[in-house]
């Protein structure tokens, strides 16, 4: 311990001579006659030399050794006065490089701050679609298909149930076999929608192929602007001939009809799509007496199809009343008659042209004078019908 620790207060009191000659004599050791002295380093501490006695250290500061810029550190005086306790000795401080938006203090960096799109306002006419806007093309006049101005709605469109725009309908659904399609325009062969009559429509062949048609292979096509199938790729059945052991084949029935297959009422007769059959769908199974011509029948009831006696048989029947058989396979012409060829009257009574001329060239009196009863016979030998 020195002496400054042992006798702070007479420290203070003496002269700096006197302070300095009390120390030689107070802490000089009379053994060795020696005083070591050690140059002090920046850090003050004190060191023990070999023979065990105490040396004491005088701070000094290298100025040599501080890092620049620094704070010196005032030496202690000879009177042993410390440092000035309002003077505050600071570790070196380093000003780090200050770089554009980023200050660094510390181990803590403050990193830039850009403004964006994110947490920022929206404007509406950008072009971008910002939280709590409906729309934004960066147009915004309320055209079709458009955003309105203040992005807020979009402007009219297909499917909005109000015609406008290039639209000729506008439904509001996407039904495309109510009359509208979601194309906001009426169902028509080319639109690749389809539509009855239609059997497809451009590329949709509504699932059909070859294979499904009957035929062994081929590639199914859509004619153009007729939305019927065309099968002139497709292999096998459908090519318009009965071979092997189809039972037809398109249009060839192999000399078959609607009658030949038990349909009295006729119609037209079908091939099946796999040649296997024929379609007898749109053949008439007719029904004699219910007063319609149906299929291969000539009448029915009274249903004589326009006829009358005279347009029977105008060789023979002159008037008279037609009737149907019971068949509905010919007229009944029981009722008509040859009219005036079977009376008697001026010449001319007789209006059946090969009658009248079968009789006059018997008898010329009954053309030139007067049809009488014998003129009446002989009408009757020349194939005359009379009631």
């Amino acid at each position: 311990m020195t002496f400054l620790q042992l006798c702070p207060p007479l420290a203070r009191t003496m002269s700096g001579a006197s302070f300095a000659a009390l120390l030689l004599a107070a802490c000089g050791d009379d053994s060795t006659g020696t005083t070591e002295s050690s140059s002090t380093s920046s850090t003050g501490d004190s060191s023990d030399d070999t023979t065990g006695n105490q040396t004491t250290v005088t701070p000094t500061t290298d100025a040599s050794t501080t890092d620049v810029p620094t704070t010196d550190t005032p030496s202690t005086s000879a009177t042993g006065s410390s440092t000035d306790p309002g003077t505050t000795t600071s570790p070196d401080t380093t000003t780090g490089n200050t770089t554009t938006g980023n200050t660094t203090t510390g181990d803590t960096t403050t990193g830039d701050t850009t403004g964006g799109s994110t947490g920022g306002t929206a404007v509406c006419g950008d072009g971008v679609v910002d939280d709590g806007e409906v729309c934004d093309d960066g147009i915004n006049d309320g055209a079709y298909n458009g955003c309105m101005p203040d992005c807020q709605a979009v402007g009219p469109f297909c499917g909005d149930a109000e015609v406008n725009g290039p639209e000729t309908c506008d439904d509001g659904n996407d039904d495309n076999e109510d009359g509208c399609t979601t194309a906001c325009a009426p169902a028509s062969c080319g639109d690749g929608i389809i539509e009855m009559p239609e059997e497809c429509d451009q590329d949709n062949l509504n699932g059909a192929d070859c294979l499904s048609l009957g035929f062994t292979d081929g590639m199914l096509q859509c004619a153009v602007d007729q939305c019927t199938f065309d099968t002139s790729a497709c292999v096998g059945c459908g090519d318009g001939l009965k071979q092997d052991n189809e039972t037809c084949d398109g249009d060839d029935l192999g000399g078959e009809d609607c009658v030949s297959q038990g349909f009295a009422g006729g119609g037209t007769l079908l091939c099946a799509l796999a040649c296997d059959e024929f379609d007898t769908s749109q053949c008439i199974d007719a029904v004699c007496g219910n007063d319609t011509i149906e299929g291969g029948e000539v009448c029915d009831g009274n249903d004589l199809g326009g006829a009358d006696c005279a347009s029977v048989d105008p060789n023979v029947f002159a008037g008279g009343t037609l009737a149907c058989n019971n068949s509905c396979d010919d007229f009944d012409s029981s009722g008509c008659s040859s009219g005036g060829c079977c009376d008697t009257g001026d010449p001319g009574i007789c209006t059946v042209g090969p009658i009248e001329d079968c009789v006059c060239a018997q008898d010329p009196f009954c053309c030139e004078f007067f049809w009488d009863g014998i003129c009446a016979d002989e009408a009757l030998g020349c194939g005359a019908i009379c009631p």
